[in-house]
């Protein structure tokens, strides 16, 4: 598919995930809707709504993520660029003449100094080169700040050299620095990790042994059947609107994940467990990726695994009827 004939402009690679995967989520609802139809079953709708959510968000976070992972690694491999670049102007070359060159391993960074040797040796003038370098790491401060500084240091004409020492020996420290802040968060990170697995095991535990005591004294309510009486959920005699999209809600994941009959207090109870485990679990996850590294893709990145996590534990234990 040519997407540039359709939208009348070149896409980002971020513009181009989010149209295939919204093709593709927009696909698996549409299979979803025929196959509910001809089975006579709303849940497949519902599954494969939620399956589609998944489809259209995931591959965008993988994609940020994996591009957070590139500028760490630039970052990482920016001093020995600088300290190549150091050396070689120490010889007596231009500026420009010492980026030419270069012809380290820089890692990933490496096809951003290619990119940036290209544009000098086709003539384009260096400060726009280095310009364009610095927007491609507008989300590093560390990568931007430190392309200002070549920038400045070109433009000024000062002692080039001397600038570079200082610059590059103030990158080790500010990732010596860092190094040591992961290592030292690394323990509370586990700490959340194991925080949020006894919570999931408490909520399962609490679910286990609540919903049959509740069941046993009838305390949301009874229902007569018969000579027989047995508990109702909040759920039954629900007509406000709010109360009633609440339950709707419970309803629909009761059936999602096979909870129980609908409007039935294990539905009621066992979906709220499930909200607040799938809730805890992202949430948390964006504070142990802002407490780590200060960055909300990092957050996200801990937030789904903390959430499939949950998922896949409450699942097993309603598998098992442990829940």
């Amino acid at each position: 598919m040519n997407l540039e004939k359709l939208f009348g402009a070149r896409l980002t690679k971020k513009q181009e995930i989010l149209f295939y995967s919204a093709i593709i989520a927009l696909v698996i609802i549409l299979f979803g809707l025929i196959l509910s139809l001809l089975f006579a079953n709303f849940n497949i709708l519902l599954d494969s709504f939620i399956f589609s959510v998944f489809v259209f968000t995931v591959p965008f976070f993988v994609y940020r993520y994996l591009h957070f992972m590139e500028i760490k690694d630039c970052e990482k491999n920016l001093p020995v660029f600088l300290s190549d670049l150091k050396e070689i102007k120490e010889s007596g070359v231009s500026f420009p003449e010492a980026i030419k060159l270069c012809r380290g391993d820089y890692g990933k960074l490496n096809k951003y100094v290619e990119k940036l040797k290209k544009n000098i040796s086709w003539g384009i003038n260096i400060d726009y080169a280095l310009k364009q370098l610095q927007k491609n790491f507008g989300e590093s401060r560390i990568l931007s700040r430190s392309i200002s500084t070549l920038l400045e240091t070109y433009r000024s004409g000062g002692n080039v050299e001397d600038i570079l020492e200082t610059l590059i020996n103030s990158l080790l420290k500010i990732m010596e620095s860092e190094k040591d802040k992961k290592s030292m968060m690394q323990q509370y990170i586990f700490m959340m990790y194991g925080i949020f697995l006894i919570f999931v095991g408490l909520t399962i535990v609490l679910g286990n042994f609540l919903i049959p005591l509740i069941s046993e004294i009838g305390v949301t309510g009874v229902e007569i059947i018969g000579h027989k009486s047995k508990s109702i959920s909040p759920c039954f005699d629900c007509y406000d609107p709010l109360c009633y999209g609440v339950c709707g809600y419970y309803n629909i994941i009761g059936g999602m994940f096979a909870f129980g009959e609908p409007n039935s207090l294990q539905v009621y109870y066992k979906s709220l467990f499930f909200t607040m485990i799938v809730l805890q679990g992202f949430f948390t996850g964006l504070i142990v990726g802002q407490i780590s590294a200060k960055s909300w893709v990092e957050g996200a990145k801990h937030g789904l695994i903390m959430l499939f996590l949950g998922l896949f534990i409450i699942i097993i234990a309603n598998i098992i009827g442990f829940f």
